[in-house]
C-alpha cells in the first residue's frame, strides 16, 4: 500500500518548492499596546559630543539626574524612529537609529524604573512610532530586577533598560540563522546606547546574566516568540534601601501583530538551553572575567553623536578612493572600545581585508586587542576575495576596509556554556554598530553583510584556524549614486565552473574556497 500512499510526493514537492519570502506573512515592525495609555516623550536634544569620544571615551560622569529628557535622548537615539521617506517602488519607508539586518527589527526596549523627574515607578515599553512609553507595572520593580541579576547594586540605581528579541521578525527572512540576526541588531542598538548614555554622563553597564524566567516576567513576554536579551544598569548610584521582590500579576503581553510564523527547532532548542535558571547560576557563570581590550590611539575629528546617529545609513556602494590611515585607525579604536558588560568582553578579534588606506599596505591582518598592533597576514591586493567572501557581494570587494569579527566558539562556549553564543554575537553586533556610527561621523560609510562563514575562517587561517566569524562590516568612502552594483567575483565564477565539471585542473585553487 505505501506506492499508493500518494502522500510522500505531495509533501516532499510541497517541501521542494522555490518561492520568494512570503510577504504576506511578513512581521510588524512595531509591537503595540491597545488600550494602554501612553506617556509621550519629549523630543529627543541631539546629543552634542564628538562621536569618537562618545564611542571609545570614559566621559566625566554629570551630576545631573537621570530624567524624561535623558530618557528619551537614549531610547530614541538607541531604537527610535528617525525618519521616513516615500519609495516610489515600496511607499512608505520608516528608518530607525540603529542598523538592522534586513531592516526587520526585532529587538523591543522595555524601561524598569524608580520615581524619576517626570515619570513615577514603573515597568514601562518604549513605541519608537509614538516615541513614548505605555506603562505596564505601576511600582517599584528594580528589586526584581537585582534579583534576577544576582546584582544588589541594581537597587540603588534609577533605571534599567531591557532588550528583548521578536525572533519572528528576522526568521521569517533568514529562518534559523536569523536567531544571529537578532543578537547582531542587539549589539547596534546597544552600541548606540552605550555612546548615548557616555555623551550625558550617565554611568552604564550591561548584564547579560540573567535568570531569563524572572526577567520575562517582569517584562510581560512569553519567552519563545520574544524573550529578553540584556539588562542595562543606567544613572548614578544613589543611597542604597532594602526594595523586595514584588509579587507579578498578568499584564497585558501586547500584541505582536503576527500569525503563521514557523518554528525553527534548532534556534529554538539554542535559545532554550542557554537559559540560566537561578541566582546560583548566575553568580557562576559570572565567574569567568576577562577584560582585554585596549584603546587605539587616533587623531581625528568627528562629527556630533546625535548628527552621525540621525545621518547613518547602510552603504549600498563604495568608491575605491583612499581613506587616511587616520580615518582608519579612528575605526579600529571604536570597533575596539572597552564595553561595561559583566561577563568582561574581549571575546572577539577583528581580522580584517584591507584594499584603500593611504599609507597602511593592501593585504590580510589581525588587529590584537591587547597591544593595539595590526599583524600583517598576506600582503597584496584582495578586492576578489573580499567580494567572494562577503557572499558574493560588490560592497565587499568595493570597500577600503572589510572588518570580520570572530570569535573562538569553543573557548567562549567552555567559558560561558551556550550562553556563550548569545554574548559573542552581541559583543559582535556593538563592535560593528560602534564602526557604524564612527564611519558617518567622519563622512564615511559601513554596512553589515552576509558571508560564507567556514571560508572566511579558512582564509585567514592558519592564524584564525578555530575561529568562527560572527559580525562583518565594510567600510569606505560612499560612492555617488549610493546603488548597489552587479558583481560576480573570478572565484564566483571558477567555483560554479567546477560544479557544473570542470576539472579545475588547468589554475590553481586556494584551499579556502573549498570551504563553502
Amino acid at each position: 500500500m505505501a506506492n499508493n500512499d500518494k502522500q510522500a510526493a505531495k509533501a516532499f514537492h510541497d517541501a521542494t518548492k522555490l518561492s520568494y519570502i512570503n510577504l504576506l506573512t511578513k512581521p510588524p515592525l512595531y509591537k503595540s499596546y491597545p488600550g494602554l495609555t501612553q506617556i509621550t516623550l519629549p523630543e529627543a536634544a541631539l546629543p552634542g559630543m564628538s562621536t569618537l569620544e562618545a564611542v571609545s571615551g570614559t566621559p566625566s560622569a554629570s551630576s545631573d539626574a537621570l530624567d524624561l529628557g535623558a530618557l528619551a535622548q537614549l531610547l530614541h537615539f538607541s531604537a527610535g524612529l528617525i525618519r521616513k521617506k516615500n519609495l516610489a517602488v515600496a511607499g512608505e519607508v520608516h528608518y530607525r537609529a540603529a542598523a538592522s539586518a534586513g531592516a526587520l527589527y526585532p529587538i523591543e526596549l522595555y524601561l524598569v524604573c524608580g520615581d524619576l523627574p517626570g515619570l513615577p515607578a514603573g515597568v514601562y515599553h518604549y513605541s519608537p512610532a509614538d516615541n513614548a512609553l505605555s506603562q505596564l507595572r505601576e511600582g517599584d520593580f528594580r528589586g526584581n530586577l537585582a534579583a534576577a541579576t544576582a546584582d544588589e547594586t541594581l537597587t540603588t540605581l534609577p533605571a534599567m533598560i531591557v532588550s528583548t528579541a521578536v525572533f519572528w521578525r528576522s526568521a521569517w527572512k533568514y529562518r534559523t540563522r536569523g536567531y544571529r540576526y537578532c543578537f547582531w541588531d542587539n549589539g547596534t542598538v546597544l552600541a548606540n546606547l552605550l555612546a548615548t548614555a557616555n555623551s550625558l554622563g550617565q554611568p552604564v553597564r550591561v548584564l547579560t546574566g540573567f535568570i531569563d524566567q524572572d526577567v520575562d516576567s517582569v517584562l510581560g513576554v512569553d519567552s519563545e516568540q520574544e524573550a529578553s536579551t540584556c539588562v542595562v544598569a543606567l544613572g548614578q548610584a544613589g543611597s542604597h534601601s532594602p526594595h523586595s521582590v514584588q509579587a507579578l500579576s498578568d499584564i497585558d503581553p501586547g500584541d505582536l501583530g503576527f500569525t503563521d510564523l514557523i518554528a525553527y527547532p534548532e534556534s529554538d532548542l539554542l535559545h532554550v538551553e542557554s537559559r540560566l535558571a537561578s541566582a546560583e547560576d548566575v553568580t557562576a557563570w559570572r565567574r569567568h572575567l576577562h577584560v582585554s581590550d585596549r584603546a587605539i590611539a587616533a587623531d581625528v575629528t568627528s562629527g556630533p553623536l546625535g548628527e552621525a546617529i540621525l545621518e547613518r545609513g547602510s552603504t549600498r556602494r563604495f568608491a575605491r578612493e583612499d581613506i587616511s590611515l587616520d580615518q582608519f585607525s579612528a575605526l579600529l579604536m571604536a570597533a575596539s572600545a572597552t564595553m561595561p558588560v559583566d561577563f568582561g568582553g574581549g571575546l572577539t578579534e577583528p581580522y580584517l581585508i584591507v584594499n584603500a588606506v593611504d599609507g597602511l599596505n593592501s593585504g590580510s591582518y589581525h588587529l590584537s586587542r591587547e597591544s593595539g598592533e595590526l599583524d600583517l597576514l598576506k600582503e597584496g591586493e584582495l578586492r576578489e576575495e573580499a567580494g567572494h567572501l562577503c557572499f558574493e557581494q560588490a560592497l565587499g570587494a568595493d570597500a577600503n576596509a572589510v572588518i570580520c569579527f570572530m570569535v573562538d566558539l569553543e573557548s567562549a562556549m567552555e567559558r560561558f556554556g551556550n550562553r556563550g553564543y548569545r554574548i559573542a554575537q552581541l559583543e559582535a553586533g556593538v563592535m560593528g554598530g560602534n564602526v557604524y556610527i564612527a564611519a558617518h561621523s567622519m563622512g564615511l560609510g559601513a554596512t553589515g553583510m552576509t558571508f560564507f562563514d567556514d571560508a572566511v575562517t579558512a582564509f585567514f587561517s592558519p592564524h584564525a584556524a578555530g575561529k568562527s566569524l560572527m559580525f562583518l562590516v565594510g567600510l569606505g568612502r560612499t560612492a555617488t549614486p549610493n546603488r548597489v552594483r552587479p558583481f560576480r567575483s573570478k572565484y564566483g565564477v571558477l567555483k560554479d565552473s567546477l560544479a557544473r565539471g570542470a576539472g579545475g585542473d588547468r589554475r590553481p585553487v586556494p584551499d579556502w574556497l573549498y570551504s563553502n
